[in-house]
């Protein structure tokens, strides 16, 4: 997609963008990153009239136009740093300078945590399939500076909310997130040797789906397979598409 800047003032500033079909939009911001207006000739205004399709290409064009105003203003807080490229690129630089023997020591609850997050969190009522076991890092300078505990949230068989532990209050300009729900690793995965690849293509492949997220293709690096972002507007077909174009 393509976006431009159309003006600024003291409330927020303008974006056009023009879709995957080379239609217009008139995407209207405001600093704190929330949509005041967003207008077009080409798709219905209300979303109870659209079409699937149409409704996933009006959410990817506002995440464009936020992903382009973000660029054009960078000290304004319109993404946040998890949905922003470079920030979780950022944090994988960090990943991949971290001391191997800490990595080991750090992560072997997260490991343990993704493959059972029921036993982990010693609940009976959790509904496994809702799990999301969360993993907070900072890092400053390309570097892994500290490393929090598992915030694990979950449902329960009711459809009550749980959450089993907290969030630092770290920055967010400083903060990365795992989250992985229950995986399945191969009977001979060996923690020492593979686990920190798990953690890597993860990121990576949160990376990859930001730019899904907003109706573009990966670079090239980022085209990989795995779990990344939980919940994305992105184009479901692209991976299948990329094994039988590649």
């Amino acid at each position: 997609m393509e976006a431009n800047i159309l003006g600024q003032d003291d409330q927020g500033c303008g974006v056009e963008v023009f879709d995957e079909n080379n239609n217009r939009h008139s995407i209207s911001i405001n600093w704190g990153g929330t949509i005041h207006k967003h207008s077009t000739e080409n798709y219905p205004l209300q979303p109870e009239n659209r079409t699937p399709d149409e409704q996933r290409i009006m959410t990817q064009v506002e995440e464009r136009a936020k992903y382009a105003a973000q660029q054009e203003f960078p000290d304004a807080e319109i993404l946040h740093p998890m949905w922003d490229p470079a920030h979780v690129e950022a944090g994988l630089r960090s990943l991949a300078s971290y001391d191997v023997e800490a990595f080991h020591e750090e992560f072997r609850e997260f490991y343990e945590a993704i493959q059972d997050p029921k036993e982990y969190v010693q609940d009976p009522e959790m509904d496994e399939p809702t799990a999301v076991v969360n993993k907070p890092l900072r890092f400053s300078d390309d570097q892994l500076v500290d490393v929090a505990d598992l915030v694990v949230e979950y449902q329960l068989e009711t459809g009550q909310d749980r959450v089993v532990g907290s969030y630092p209050s770290w920055p967010t300009e400083e903060t990365l997130v795992l989250h992985l729900p229950k995986v399945e690793l191969a009977e001979d995965f060996v923690y020492e040797d593979q686990m920190e690849d798990v953690v890597v293509s993860h990121v990576m492949a949160q990376i990859r789906d930001i730019y899904l997220n907003m109706g573009e293709d990966p670079p090239e690096e980022y085209r990989v397979e795995g779990i990344g972002k939980l919940h994305i507007v992105g184009d479901e077909g692209w991976m299948e598409r990329q094994s039988t174009t590649g």
